[in-house]
């Protein structure tokens, strides 16, 4: 008989196409066994994508599923319910260096875990981007207070991350309960158990799951929370534009500006808003115009640490590039990195008189800048000569595709490694 299971919601979102029902899939204590034990990140997520193709092994222990919307509902609730809550307070909280994604994807799956009877409160690990800042003022949200570190058996639930050089300090020994996110998985999956409810979508945005989740659970999202939930899904899916942006994003999008009576004009022009917002720099130092959009990694056995960031002046781009490389060795000694990557997306101005207006910028590829350690200068070189573009200048590689961190630069610096590790 099969013990009582995890519970994985794996969706893969063809963008912008049709919805596919999705199912949920109880994978059982001896399938679980076999997915996350002594595996890599990227042998888990191959593993788990496999499972989740293969209706033999779900069939041979009865335990595979798929139910309509109330049943998925219920099914979720009594999920949630049954999960060791304790009597102490549950913290939900994002990635270090918080995006609006971060922020508001537990700002607003707190208050959902609270309308089922629980108590959890939204926590940020580090101040927020100057992105979050801006829509926080417009939309009249208050941003949750800093927890930099937690004590073991602290009761946690992650989202929009699952990786622990990105979490909060103690992470690892602290009580998983929950991972809500839209990434691949992460070494925090390893510590999953039969006690711990994992919903992850790779989509445009963890917002997005989260506001399907109310659906499913019936419970209102009333007006302070749909613009919570706008604000995530905008950012990180640039208003549908992203290529993770999925049917999904867009089923979620048109249903919270109907109920906030938002115009798709107001909100392609409050998506510019809070992309200039993102790209501010004024006042900034080159260190924190670097650390703007970090996130930290460790991909077998390696430290590695990617900053995103943009550019819209091309005469000064090469300045821009020197001024960033100038500071990555002292990031890389404060933040104990082997390898730093600093991918800047270019932006030239619209040649188009008659959409300049609506789109004054067009992209105009990336450019992703290196610096490691001696001990790995052969690997950062090889793995840039190999996925990011062509030599553009010492230590700088362009590519006229503009690259994305989550769906191109982890998975190919991944598999790089692994295959020099075989």
């Amino acid at each position: 008989m099969c013990r009582k299971p995890i519970f994985l919601h794996f969706h893969f979102a063809a963008p912008l196409q049709p919805q596919k029902k999705i199912k949920i899939y109880k994978i059982p204590q001896k399938a679980k066994k076999a997915i996350f034990c002594g595996m890599n990140k990227q042998t888990l997520f191959n593993n788990i994508f496999s499972i989740c193709l293969s209706s033999a092994l779900f069939c041979a222990c009865g335990d595979s599923t798929s139910s309509d919307s109330n049943n998925e509902g219920e099914e979720f609730k009594n999920t949630i319910n049954a999960l060791d809550w304790g009597s102490d307070t549950t913290f939900v909280i994002g990635h270090k260096t918080p995006d609006v994604d971060a922020v508001t994807s537990a700002m607003s799956y707190a208050a959902l875990m609270r309308a089922l009877g629980h108590n959890a409160v939204a926590k940020i690990i580090s101040p927020i981007n100057r992105e979050t800042a801006y829509i926080a003022e417009k939309f009249g949200f208050k941003v949750p207070e800093e927890m930099k570190s937690v004590e073991a058996g602290t009761r946690l639930i992650l989202t929009d991350h699952a990786e622990s050089a990105q979490s909060v300090e103690g992470v690892k020994e602290a009580k998983i309960l929950q991972i809500i996110d839209h990434h691949i998985p992460g070494d925090l999956d390893e510590k999953v158990t039969s006690d711990t409810y994992v919903n992850r979508q790779i989509i445009g945005s963890t917002c997005t799951i989260i506001w399907d989740l109310y659906k499913k659970a019936d419970v209102k999202i009333d007006n302070d929370m749909a613009k919570i939930l706008l604000a995530g899904i905008l950012s990180d899916t640039r208003n549908l534009t992203k290529v993770a942006s999925s049917a999904l994003d867009s089923s979620a999008w048109k249903s919270l500006i109907e109920q906030l009576k938002i115009s798709p004009d107001s909100v392609a022009k409050l998506s510019r808003e809070m992309d200039d917002a993102s790209h501010d720099y004024y006042g900034m130092t080159d260190k924190e115009i670097f650390l703007s959009d970090y996130k930290d990694y460790e991909i077998e056995g390696v430290k590695i640490g990617i900053a995103s960031n943009d550019w819209y002046v091309d005469s000064t781009k090469s300045d821009f590039f020197k001024r960033l490389a100038a500071v990555m060795p002292e990031i890389a000694k404060e933040k104990k990195r082997d390898i730093l990557f600093a991918k800047v997306d270019g932006h030239d101005p619209n040649p188009d008189p008659e959409t300049a207006a609506e789109t004054p910028f067009i992209e105009s590829g990336s450019y992703t800048i290196i610096y490691a350690s001696d001990d790995y200068e052969a690997t950062a070189k090889e793995i840039a000569e190999s996925a990011f573009g062509e030599l553009f200048s010492e230590g700088v590689y362009f590519s006229a595709e503009k690259i994305s961190r989550k769906s191109l630069m982890v998975p190919k610096i991944t598999e790089y490694l692994e295959g020099k590790k075989k």
